[in-house]
């Protein structure tokens, strides 16, 4: 996978996808879920709330997994009492069967076909495509995607290979409104993050 370097999100984790490193993943979705309840409250309330987290925690990640993605990363700690409802994937995807093009070219006609709104734009001296939209609940189709939620993709040129693309997805369903004041600041604060990236050497 393409290398980069980028500040952390404060209060956010980032687990590997990779299958080696599944254990260690699950071990940390379980403390997550622990730590949901305080210790003092009574077991029969504690285990079904801690299980439910968990569950929910694992099938983000199952579907990350399904999807490709190497990374996942989501908010792990509250901001006062408001748990954040947001998360972001990273993958890379290689066309081994396009010839060497030029990758705004290509970015340009990703963006004529773009269904939200669409800007090409530059990460660390690499082009990319960023689009925005909000997607319809779809209960029946996806267990995950039981509201609306507000939908970010970055489709970036990787530094190493003219034919691998480096893709970043974020998703946030705001406060119930995925339009509202909190997925506007969610989004924000997505965006700044990925101003902090910077390419390995």
């Amino acid at each position: 996978m393409t290398g980069y370097a980028i500040v952390d999100i404060p209060g956010w984790e980032s687990f590997s996808m990779n299958s080696a490193d599944r254990d260690a993943v699950d071990a940390r979705l379980q403390e997550l879920a622990h730590g949901t309840v305080p210790e003092d409250v009574p077991r029969d309330t504690a285990t079904p709330f801690r299980s439910e987290v968990y569950r929910h925690l694992s099938r983000l990640m199952d579907q990350a997994r399904t999807a490709g993605a190497g990374l996942v990363c989501i908010p792990t700690g509250r901001s006062g009492d408001t748990v954040i409802p947001a998360s972001y994937t990273v993958s890379e995807w290689t066309d081994p069967d396009h010839e060497t093009a030029d990758p705004v070219a290509i970015l340009k006609v990703l963006a004529s076909q773009s269904a939200g709104e669409a800007s090409i734009v530059d990460l660390d001296g690499q082009p990319g495509l960023r689009e925005e939209d909000i997607e319809p609940a779809r209960p029946g189709e996806e267990p995950l995607a039981l509201y609306a939620g507000r939908r970010v993709t970055y489709t970036v040129s990787s530094p190493v290979d003219p034919r691998a693309w480096v893709v970043f997805v974020f998703a946030t369903i705001g406060s119930g409104d995925p339009a509202g004041p909190l997925a506007d600041i969610l989004v924000e604060v997505f965006d700044a993050h990925l101003s902090t990236l910077r390419w390995d050497d």
